[in-house]
């Protein structure tokens, strides 16, 4: 047990360490956030640390368990410093700092993606061929070249969609693995060290013993995901889906938004950036949110919708009453095109 303290000493002092690289404008990493998360896993219960302080206290000459303590309560003493200057890294980078992580595959993904979707439109029209024709005249051959020109090209796309789904399973087993890290435990790690410096208090001799108080940081103006979810943090879509919108949506349907970006507001994920819907262009958003909320599981559905609704700042009876004119009996030119590639995503 009192391997706890002095395997605690080293680890407040690296903590401490990556305090004063923030400070000192070093940056902030995923492998520091990730110290940060196991530093306060390891050690957020106070009465497991007390237990080992006594142990300390009980089993070794004063000169020697003092040593120690007071060299624990240095670097406590140094961390409480270091947060009350403020201005830690927020959740939100905290957040982004982990996701980023999986964007080691972003570029494969992207050229991957590239050649699958290069493919899409051959895919498309050989269907199309092959499906409709039954109604103009055609020979027997004819049949069997177009069923022949349609499976080559819907096995060319299949290989490389494969290819591209093992690469989004791939970013997204990275993604949940960061995600656990993705909490800010700086306000956890404030209380931690003023509880444990109350604690040390009793054991060794401090002219300076004041009870400190834990305190928040000023909590950062939410912003509208945050307004909506909160801190909850849960994957409606994956990667995959998402890009294929992105490719599809983005420069049309909405205004330019980084994949990153789309991923977090489509997921209702904490951010400060949210889709912007181009002029004339709500009506197949509408459509789209529609399809999105049908890919979700009922018990899903409603709360997403209303969320991305609230988000995109679209009325839910606008959307109620023009979600489905893409599909209706007499779409525009306009409509039509949007619907059919819409189809090609989510059929």
């Amino acid at each position: 047990m009192k391997d706890v303290i002095t395997t605690l000493i080293p680890r407040y002092g690296e903590l401490n360490r990556i305090y004063k690289d923030w400070f000192d404008n070093k940056g902030f990493s995923f492998e520091k956030q990730k110290f940060i998360t196991k530093f306060y896993l390891d050690y957020n219960d106070v009465t497991v640390l007390e237990t080992a302080i006594l142990e300390l206290v009980f089993h070794l000459p004063q000169e020697q368990y003092t040593l120690i303590l007071n060299s624990l309560k240095k670097e406590v003493c140094e961390n409480i410093s270091y947060y009350k200057k403020g201005c830690m890294p927020d959740e939100q980078t905290v957040y982004n700092i982990c996701f980023r992580v999986s964007e080691i595959y972003k570029e494969a993904i992207e050229e991957q993606q590239y050649k699958t979707t290069k493919l899409h439109a051959p895919l498309n029209e050989a269907y199309h061929r092959y499906d409709s024709i039954g109604y103009r005249e055609h020979t027997a051959e004819d049949e069997k070249r177009a069923e022949m020109e349609y499976e080559r090209c819907k096995d060319e796309y299949e290989e490389k969609k494969n290819k591209l789904t093992e690469l989004y399973d791939l970013q997204k087993q990275t993604r949940e693995k960061a995600l656990q890290y993705a909490k800010s435990r700086f306000n956890e790690i404030y209380r931690l060290g003023c509880h444990l410096k109350e604690t040390l208090a009793k054991y060794v001799f401090d002219e300076t013993n004041e009870p400190e108080e834990p305190a928040e940081q000023e909590p950062n103006a939410p912003n509208i995901q945050e307004e909506v979810l909160g801190t909850k943090q849960t994957e409606y879509f994956n990667m995959e889906l998402l890009s294929l919108i992105h490719v599809t949506c983005v420069g049309e349907q909405f205004e330019n938004i980084s994949e990153h970006d789309f991923y977090t507001c489509m997921n209702l994920l904490p951010s400060d950036t949210k889709p912007q819907i181009r002029p004339r262009e709500k009506i197949r958003t509408c459509y789209l949110i529609f399809l999105m909320s049908e890919k979700l599981p009922k018990q899903d559905r409603e709360n997403w919708k209303r969320n991305i609704l609230k988000i995109l700042d679209i009325e839910e009876s606008y959307y109620k009453s023009k979600y489905k004119e893409p599909v209706s009996d007499f779409p525009s030119d306009s409509n039509r095109k949007f619907a059919k590639e819409m189809d090609g995503i989510f059929r």
